[in-house]
């Protein structure tokens, strides 16, 4: 009997002894790996469930020099609950009125009955960290935080708070390319100035509750985020507004593929409006595709004639006295045509009004023979003069001007006279303002800019200072002489169509052929650059229209000239014209100016103390923040401020006495 289990027993002795040996070793290795390993497993299982992660500040706004926003970062909140530390008696009692108001809140998210199903699963499965709502409003996320469920402490409701942020542009389409974005590629002032903007991110300590979920630990950060810098820029949002009217009309009118057009002070180089637009291959709009003032270079056809003359008159090569022939209106060079827009020409005239009725065999005949044999000449005195230099405007992407000279491999004997009547040569659109803006400044060329400072807090920390290019382009009497030409190009020459009694205006039109080597893809490019006043002018415009429909005309005094004038007009409209009052009006003006406004202050504050005090909110929009701070704290009230600028909207907690006040 006992051989007859004995290799029974044999084999179970054997288990037992490797079930021994092997829960030994395990023993043995979990002994060795707390002692060694246990303290740094410990930290790497505690940095997995709770790290100091990284809070993204608040990005500063961007604003127009008259105080308009043109981007600002709105917070939006999304809201969690964590239903595992919800009491079951509150739950039950409160569930329903909760899912009826939160599906009166959003609509578009469940109805009462799937919030309720929703809450109900939630809180059976003891979800820490469940989706309620993501991009609410502060105002719609207030009204939730004071729903049932949801109201009081958050430690015992569970509601859980993220507030991030999304950036809008109020004004819509104005600017909308300058402005830009940041977002990988770099586009506009929100990638040039980003640095400033974005502030410095803060740290906060957070809790990982799975699927890469966090929830902060509690409500202080361990480095509190340092938000952005406000940008203000040079654009005025009225001229803007007038700039982009004036084109959008043209476009459209003309059936034209993209345009743009640009205001800038003459003294200061500021830029008061700058419009871009495009059309858009779905549904032939317009808006801002690219930034083509900034980036799009292009031969720029007859505008480009005032630089050639400016530079023969500065080398003494010719006088605007001077007369041409410039009868047949052709002029032959190795067997290539230069031609006029009129046929047969213009007979004889001279220099000066060969230039104010855009004549290319005028202007290439007085011109060309001068430098025939030195072109180098003809080509150093146009980088003496400013026109090789980039702006180097604070905008990414700006294209280099391309100059030709006689050394390059592309030098050839159409080059020079090509050049002259603006052919073979290529420049941007801000590029050929900054020119046309010198003359008007007397020579002295400024460099271009859309930044008017940096404020932190309300308070202007950096101011933009006027940068000189080159303190004058050329000698005082030679550009006077280019002054009185733009002037009488527009009274008596090519653009005589858009002159007007109300406003003297200078400049100079650009017609000029695109795609010239393809007749299939020709088309043509219209332009007008000038200044207005013409006498002390204070702005300077350049208006460029691509690839009107040829059918519907494409010369640059019907294109673009008229969206030149009606800027002018425009501006000069909306710019008081006033005279130098007797000596002491002003002052006596300006003080009782000041008496009235601080009467009214005075009045509006008491009438809003009379309604606090009645249990009324009063009305305290457009006021200034130090105001709308004195009367609330006055009172006794808590006050939480967002933004900068003067008040653009509140919420308020009358019986709790607290206000949440909007700036802007």
């Amino acid at each position: 009997m006992n051989n007859q289990y004995e290799p029974s027993i044999r084999r179970m002795a054997w288990l037992v002894i490797f079930a021994a040996v092997f829960t030994l070793t395990i023993l043995c290795r979990l002994f060795f790996i707390s002692l060694s390993l246990g303290p740094e497993l410990i930290a790497s299982a505690r940095q997995k469930v709770i790290q100091e992660r990284e809070v993204t500040a608040s990005r500063g706004n961007i604003y127009s020099n008259d105080g308009q926003l043109l981007a600002t970062s709105m917070p939006v909140y999304e809201l969690r609950w964590d239903a595992a530390i919800v009491d079951p008696q509150k739950f039950n009692s409160q569930i329903t009125k909760t899912s009826i108001a939160l599906s009166g809140l959003l609509p578009r998210s469940r109805s009462n009955k799937s919030w309720e199903k929703y809450l109900r699963k939630t809180f059976s499965t003891k979800n820490r960290y469940a989706l309620l709502a993501k991009d609410l409003s502060y105002s719609d996320y207030r009204q939730v935080s004071q729903m049932p469920l949801f109201k009081g402490n958050k430690y015992k409701t569970g509601l859980i708070t993220l507030e991030n942020h999304t950036r809008l542009i109020p004004l819509g389409l104005l600017a909308e390319r300058t402005i830009g974005y940041d977002r990988g590629s770099r586009v506009g002032l929100e990638s040039s100035f980003n640095e400033t903007l974005k502030g410095h991110n803060g740290k906060r300590w957070m809790q990982n509750l799975g699927g890469n979920q966090w929830k902060p630990i509690d409500s202080e950060f361990s480095n509190q985020p340092i938000n952005g810098q406000d940008i203000v820029t040079t654009i005025n949002s009225r001229i803007q507004d007038i700039a982009h009217k004036a084109l959008i009309q043209q476009l459209k009118k003309y059936g034209a593929d993209h345009g743009c057009a640009v205001v800038m002070e003459v003294a200061t180089g500021k830029i008061r409006a700058i419009s871009n637009l495009g059309k858009t291959k779905t549904n032939s709009n317009y808006r801002e595709l690219r930034n083509y003032a900034v980036w799009e270079k292009s031969e720029p056809g007859s505008t480009f004639k005032v630089a050639s003359l400016l530079v023969a008159l500065e080398d003494g090569k010719v006088d605007t006295a001077q007369k041409i022939d410039t009868r047949g209106g052709e002029y032959v060079i190795y067997g290539k045509k230069v031609r006029d827009s009129k046929r047969g020409g213009y007979g004889i005239i001279s220099i000066g009004r060969a230039l104010e009725l855009s004549s290319n065999t005028g202007i290439v005949k007085a011109i060309y023979s001068k430098y025939l044999k030195r072109p180098e000449d003809f080509i150093d005195r146009m980088y003496q003069i400013g026109l090789a230099d980039m702006t180097e405007i604070r905008i990414p992407g700006e294209s280099a001007p391309y100059i030709p000279h006689p050394d390059d491999k592309r030098w050839n004997g159409l080059t020079l006279p090509w050049m002259i009547f603006g052919y073979g040569i290529e420049s941007t659109p801000l590029q050929i303002l900054t020119f046309y803006n010198a003359i008007a400044n007397n020579g002295r060329m400024v460099r271009p800019t859309l930044w008017e400072g940096t404020r932190d807090h309300g308070v202007m920390v950096k101011n933009n200072q006027t940068q000189v290019m080159h303190p004058s382009i050329a000698s005082e009497r030679n550009i006077l002489q280019i002054q009185d030409l733009l002037e009488k190009a527009v009274k008596r020459g090519t653009a005589k169509n858009i002159y007007t009694d109300s406003l003297d205006m200078a400049g100079k039109t650009g017609t000029c052929q695109t795609d010239y080597w393809d007749p299939e893809t020709l088309g043509y490019q219209a332009s007008f650059a000038g200044y207005f006043p013409a006498k002390s002018p204070k702005y300077s415009c350049i208006v460029v229209i691509n690839r009107p429909e040829i059918a519907a005309g494409y010369y640059a005094n019907i294109v673009a000239a008229p969206v030149f004038r009606d800027i002018a007009l425009a501006i000069h409209k909306m710019t008081p014209q006033t005279e130098i009052p007797p000596k002491g009006y002003w002052g006596d003006a300006i003080d009782h100016m000041a008496k009235n406004n601080k009467k009214r202050r005075i009045s509006n504050y008491n009438i809003a103390v009379q309604k606090l005090e009645l249990g009324e909110i009063p009305n305290i929009k457009g006021w200034k923040v130090s105001d709308a701070i004195q009367l609330y704290e006055e009172n006794g009230w808590q006050i939480t401020l967002q933004g900068n600028g003067t008040v653009l909207s509140y919420d308020s907690e009358f019986k709790n006495k607290k206000i949440h006040i909007r700036l802007g």
